[in-house]
């Protein structure tokens, strides 16, 4: 059949030649992959996935964050303060974005200070890199200090802002606040300096931190779910004493972090208190060639003895770090002015059988059989005292230093403690989550190596696609 006009022919002629073809094609083709590619965003936007293929897991969020988040029963708002440009605060915000990737009931707002000094003044922020986290009712602050903690060598910082955000999640929904008193009057450790990283950790976990001087109040305040004694130099008085065994009869829990201070007979009131509790303390310092920190022999890695405290310590295989420490001893039968029925005395940390407790403190650290405390040595007790209906906790360490600013979150050590202080105070739910280093992997190329690798991805990988480009225009061309 013969076309009838020369317009129809011409028009079947463009639709059956070989270019519309082609043409028809890329074109349904290019449809296809639109379509393919929005379909594929649709997708991933409602069921987002995610790889973190660090070495360390850095991107991703520990266990017990998203078990806590999934959790949440109420919108939880957090306002970072972090100036435009801050290496910090983006790494906080890709943490934050995996927070409300878990929970949709946590919003997060990025604000900088000095663009809405308003808003910064309305929240009270007074430094750089502070975060607000806060409900229709309670509010936390993050520092940025709490953000990255440093070994104690070198220069590697750890990120711990999980561990600070979560501990600020925590601490939101804790129902009945429980106050922690440290005491002072005798040298201890002070809470704004030595210890303020302990004391960030038990305000992120909904513990109330407060000083107390004994000798001025007279008594330990009633609402003292725990008395920390952390590393007094001077003894206590008997009033003093009186106070703290009052406050143990009625169930109070204490505990005593006790340093070796290089002489005998030192604190014998605050030691007698300890006695009538069933725990001896040892005027030495102890010596572990078996179990140091690199060459520091004094500075002991002590074994973990199992216990509802070092449950997780075991599980994690995670040491403590105890720097100069004092040895300790279970009180024996004959001794005791109590029935051993009502009391029980468990260890926690123990040297290894090499170790010994050095008494001369005058001359070098060697060990003399006659005068010197063979090993292995206890470092860490824990007492339970059976008071009819209810029960007086005892935690009794020697060592305080292992709190320390720059000590508290090596390995175990802020571990031990807050499993400590929440089996005294019977929480279970304390929020453990370990720092995370950043891991840099080096490459080292050998001179033709490196070659190798400039020629191919500067000529040779550029050249291919040239060439493969200038095929497809002389294929189209001939189409």
């Amino acid at each position: 059949m013969k076309c009838q006009t020369s317009k129809t022919c011409k028009l079947r002629t463009v639709f059956t030649s070989r270019k519309m073809r082609y043409g028809s094609n890329a074109i349904v083709l290019t449809i296809a992959v639109v379509a393919i590619v929005l379909m594929v965003n649709f997708l991933v936007g409602r069921h987002s996935v995610k790889f973190d293929l660090t070495e360390n897991r850095f991107y991703t969020l520990s266990d017990a964050t998203c078990e806590f988040l999934r959790g949440l029963d109420q919108p939880v708002k957090i306002t970072a303060f972090f100036s435009d440009g801050d290496s910090i605060g983006d790494v906080v915000r890709d943490l934050l974005r995996e927070y409300t990737r878990i929970s949709p009931r946590i919003s997060v707002e990025f604000v900088d200070p000095d663009k809405m000094p308003s808003l910064a003044k309305q929240y009270d922020i007074s430094a750089y890199g502070t975060s607000v986290v806060e409900t229709s009712l309670k509010s936390r602050k993050v520092m940025e200090y709490e953000l990255l903690d440093y070994e104690t060598t070198g220069d590697m910082a750890n990120f711990t802002g999980e561990q600070a955000f979560t501990r600020a999640l925590v601490g939101l929904f804790t129902e009945d606040e429980q106050h922690v008193y440290f005491v002072t009057g005798h040298g201890e450790r002070d809470l704004a300096e030595n210890y303020w990283q302990v004391k960030s950790f038990l305000d992120g976990e909904g513990y109330v931190t407060r000083a107390v001087n004994l000798a001025t109040t007279g008594r330990v305040p009633e609402e003292a779910a725990i008395l920390v004694i952390a590393g007094p130099r001077k003894d206590f008085t008997k009033e003093e004493i009186y106070a703290i065994e009052a406050y143990l009869d009625e169930g109070g829990n204490v505990a005593a972090l006790l340093d070796p201070l290089g002489q005998a007979d030192d604190l014998p009131n605050l030691k007698e208190m300890l006695r009538n509790q069933g725990i001896g303390v040892n005027d030495d310092l102890v010596i572990d060639p078996g179990s140091h920190y690199f060459l520091d022999m004094a500075g002991v890695i002590p074994k973990t003895r199992s216990h509802l405290i070092t449950e997780r310590l075991v599980t994690k295989d995670l040491s403590t770090f105890l720097p100069r420490s004092r040895s300790l001893y279970r009180i024996d039968d004959g001794e005791k002015d109590w029935e051993s029925s009502s009391i029980s005395v468990e260890p926690l940390l123990e040297t290894t059988d090499e170790a010994w407790g050095e008494t001369d403190f005058a001359s070098e650290a060697t060990f003399d059989p006659k005068i010197d405390m063979p090993g292995p040595l206890t470092l860490a007790y824990v007492v339970k005292h059976e008071l009819g209906s209810s029960q007086a906790r005892l935690l009794v360490v020697g060592n305080a230093s292992f709190l320390d600013n720059d000590i508290v979150t090596f390995q175990g050590n802020i571990d031990f403690f807050m499993n400590s202080v929440g089996w005294m105070t019977g929480k279970k739910d304390s929020i453990s989550i370990r720092p995370k280093t950043p891991s840099y992997e080096q490459v080292y190329l050998s001179d033709r190596q490196a070659k190798s690798v400039f020629y191919s991805t500067v000529m040779v990988i550029p050249a291919a696609f040239a060439l493969l480009g200038v095929g497809v225009w002389v294929r189209r061309r001939n189409l």
